[in-house]
């Protein structure tokens, strides 16, 4: 295996992001430099808020007593 099923749900959703962006960005702005900016932007700040989201498999899980 190339890469975890972890590390490729991370990197989907960044991907995801950064062209929703790209897309919104060159639909308004009409300029391929901004578009790739902005999809920069985003991708850079997905990793580490999808990595915080989705956890680290090494955490425990918290229990859910009541």
């Amino acid at each position: 295996m190339l890469i975890t099923v972890r590390a490729a749900v991370i990197l989907g959703a960044a991907f995801v992001a950064a062209s929703v962006a790209a897309a919104l960005a060159f639909a308004e702005s009409n300029s391929w430099p901004t578009a790739l900016f902005a999809a920069g932007a985003a991708f850079g700040g997905t990793l580490p808020v999808a990595n915080k989201v989705i956890g680290s498999p090494d955490e425990p899980q918290p229990s859910r007593r009541r």
